[in-house]
Order: structure tokens, then C-alpha cells, then sequence
């Protein structure tokens, strides 16, 4: 215990006597290097998090009923829609019929009835206007126009790339309609089955449920399709702030509602190809501030060493009046971890207090998604201990080779 604290001293005297503009560029190094470790993954990892986030609000929410893999609609909908109604836990829910169908635009404008049309093939969901508002938001998607009323008749929401003046910038990728404007007619038709439309809105998101498809209100949807036994599609269940989906999911099987319908948790539903991407970038991040974290070794490994170095003399008249050399190797030691924490603590206050909720209030706008910042505790805390295990190595080295040489030699510098 005693040659612990001697070292110690010595460690924060050495600290205490060296320049201040030097110590402070060194904690600036690790503090950068830190940032390097944590928070490049996390923008990279935030890409894809934040196309998960608007998949949860904007589509899927929080749990997603729909048909068992052997039917093809939700069973009893209207039955397991007023159970879900007496969830406590549950916030809000909408109840989705989707189709595919082709759609049709400037068919009254086409003089050769042998050319080729104006149309698409999309996916239709009838929803009840209001409610799909309060679960997922949709009325703040519209660019153009104005959202669906629930006493709307042949009135349709049509998402952004589904229109030329749109979809341009992705090239050939999709089908898409011509000069289709606000208050034009558009015929989707099903089978022998066509009805016109007015496009009273333009959906824009990045979520491509919402883009790519159209929305009509519920009633017309199901006198298109035939769907008069009101049997859903999809139930997408909002839950209230800090309720847990997996105990809810539970619930609901608990209550026989599996019996009708496959019931999954947003991160279940989550489509595997996100999930792959994530622990791509994470694993790129990984690499790219692996690269930082070593350039701050060997930058810690100099400057100790030069240090040390320098007070070769010192260290030699230590050792003559009988401190142990592994008082002297902790001495250093001691710098290094001062220097890891210290730069480790300023690079966690800049991230959490400053980084996250920057990215969470001004997402970076990206094709696909609305990238934020996503640091995992339990990944920060892993990578800023090898941060810290590595720094103490890059201080314990050169201390160890000058420490080990000739007392005698040492104090005459030779």
C-alpha cells in the first residue's frame, strides 16, 4: 500500500509540474479519440435507426397485428379491435385494409387508345382518416393538398414516389404516373372493378409504405375490393411512453388473440435486411475508431517516453535512495489513466450532453432515412475500457524500459 501511494504521488506531481498547454493537447487527443470510438458508429448505426424509427412511427408502431401466415386477412378484426381498445398500456390504434391495384392517370387526355398508359401498380389502403392520423402522424407527410375527412367520398392520398416530378432522382428504379396535380382524376381499378378518384393530397416520407403506396378512406375501400366482411389486414398499435411491447405482446397472447392473428413487436417485425445493415456500419464504426484509438496509443506511448526520457536523471536518484522501479512504472501509469479519464469524461459530456440531442433534434438528411446519433450504453462502456486498458499500456511501456535501466547509468546519463 505504501509503494501504491508513493506512486500515486509521484504520478500527480508529474502531472501537477508538466505544461499545462501540454496537458491539455494530450486530454484534446483523447478526448477526439474518444469521440472517434463512440460516436462515428454511432451516426453510422444512426442511419439505419433512424429509417427503424420512422418505420415504428409512421407504419408499423410499437406492436403489429396481421393474418396468420395460412389466412389471408386478420380473423374477428372488429372483435380482437375492441379487445385492443381495453388495453390500458395501449395509446392508440388503426385498423388498415391493403390491396394491390393498378392506377391510372390522364386516361381522359389519351387520344391512341392503342398507346401505351398512363399507370401504376401500388399497393391501396383503405384507413379511417382520423384514427390513422392519431396513430401514425399521416396528415404531417402531406406536401401538397390536404389531408382525408372522414366524410370524404372519391377522394384519394397519393405518396410521392408514385409521381414523375418526384421519383426523378432514383432514376428507372419504379413505375411512376406523369403530371398528376392536386384536384386531377386518377382510375384504380381491380379486377373488372374501377372507380375515379380525386387526388386531394401527396404524401412525402421516407418510409415506403407511405411513399410508394395511396390511401382512400375506409368505407371506399372496402366496396372496391368487396370486402364487406370487414376483416383488416393490419392492426398498427401505438403504446403509451415507457410501456414495454414484449409484456403487451404477452397480454395478447395470454388472451387468445394469437389464435386469430400473428402478433409481433416492432423489433420482431423489423425487416432482417435493417437489422444486417446495422451490424454492418457498427462493425465498420468499430474499425474506423480503431484506427483513432491507436494513433492515440503511440501519441500517448511519445510522450510518455520523451518524459520519461528526459528525466532519466530523476528516475536514477529515485531508485538510489530505494524506491522500487514499480513505483516509478505506476508514477506513469498514473499519468496515463488521468489523461484516458479525463479525456474519456469530457468526450461522454460532449456526446450525451451536447451530440444526441443535437442529432435528435436536427436528424441528417439522407435519401432513405433521417440519420441520428445511436450510442448504446453498454457498447460505450466496452469500448471506452479498452480505451482505457490500452492508454495505461502505451503509459506503462515506456516507463517500464527507462525504469529498467542501470541506476548508475541512469543518474550519470550515460
Amino acid at each position: 500500500m505504501r509503494n501504491i501511494q508513493i506512486g500515486l504521488l509521484l504520478g500527480l506531481r508529474q502531472i501537477q509540474r508538466a505544461n499545462v498547454w501540454t496537458n491539455v493537447l494530450i486530454i484534446f487527443v483523447m478526448t477526439l479519440t474518444f469521440l472517434n470510438l463512440i460516436a462515428v458508429s454511432g451516426l453510422l448505426v444512426g442511419l439505419i435507426a433512424g429509417s427503424e424509427r420512422a418505420f415504428r412511427e409512421q407504419s408499423l408502431g410499437d406492436i403489429l397485428v396481421s393474418a396468420k401466415a395460412d389466412e389471408k386477412t386478420i380473423l374477428g378484426s372488429e372483435a380482437l379491435a375492441r379487445e385492443i381498445a381495453t388495453y390500458p398500456d395501449v395509446s392508440s390504434f388503426t385498423v388498415r385494409y391493403i390491396e394491390s391495384a393498378s392506377v391510372e392517370a390522364n386516361y381522359s387526355e389519351r387520344r391512341d387508345l392503342r398507346g401505351e398508359r398512363d399507370v401504376v401498380s401500388t399497393r391501396i389502403r383503405g384507413i379511417d382518416p382520423e384514427v390513422e392520423n392519431t396513430t401514425t402522424g399521416l396528415a404531417q407527410r402531406i406536401v401538397e393538398g390536404s389531408y382525408l375527412s372522414p366524410d370524404d367520398e372519391g377522394k384519394i392520398l397519393v405518396g410521392s414516389l408514385t409521381l414523375d416530378r418526384y421519383a426523378s432522382g432514383f432514376g428507372d428504379a419504379f413505375d411512376t404516373l406523369g403530371d398528376v396535380q392536386i384536384g386531377d382524376k386518377v382510375r384504380v381499378s381491380v379486377g373488372n372493378t374501377s372507380k375515379e378518384f380525386t387526388v386531394k393530397g401527396i404524401l412525402q416520407s421516407k418510409v415506403e409504405d407511405v411513399s410508394m403506396g395511396m390511401f382512400i378512406p375506409e368505407k371506399e375501400f372496402r366496396r372496391i375490393f368487396n370486402r364487406f366482411d370487414r376483416n383488416a389486414d393490419q392492426i398498427s398499435i401505438r403504446l403509451k411512453p415507457g410501456v414495454d411491447e414484449n409484456t403487451v405482446k404477452k397480454f395478447m397472447v395470454a388472451g387468445g388473440m394469437s389464435q386469430y392473428a400473428k402478433i409481433e413487436t416492432f423489433t420482431e417485425g423489423t425487416p432482417k435486411f435493417l437489422t444486417d445493415i446495422k451490424n454492418t456500419f457498427n462493425l465498420l464504426g468499430t474499425f474506423i475508431g480503431s484506427i483513432g484509438l491507436v494513433v492515440a496509443s503511440i501519441t500517448i506511448f511519445i510522450i510518455i517516453f520523451i518524459n520519461a526520457l528526459s528525466r532519466r536523471r530523476h528516475i536514477g536518484i529515485l531508485k538510489a535512495v530505494g524506491i522500487d522501479k514499480r513505483v516509478i512504472e505506476l508514477a506513469y501509469v498514473t499519468q496515463a489513466a488521468f489523461y484516458a479519464f479525463t479525456g474519456s469524461l469530457l468526450g461522454a459530456l460532449i456526446t450525451y450532453g451536447f451530440l444526441i440531442p443535437f442529432f435528435d433534434a436536427n436528424p441528417i438528411n439522407f435519401p432513405f432515412s433521417d440519420g441520428i446519433l445511436l450510442v448504446e450504453t453498454s457498447s460505450a462502456l466496452i469500448r471506452t475500457g479498452i480505451l482505457f486498458v490500452i492508454t495505461l499500456a502505451a503509459g506503462f511501456v515506456p516507463a517500464w524500459l527507462i525504469a529498467r535501466q542501470n541506476t548508475l547509468n541512469a543518474i550519470l546519463g550515460r
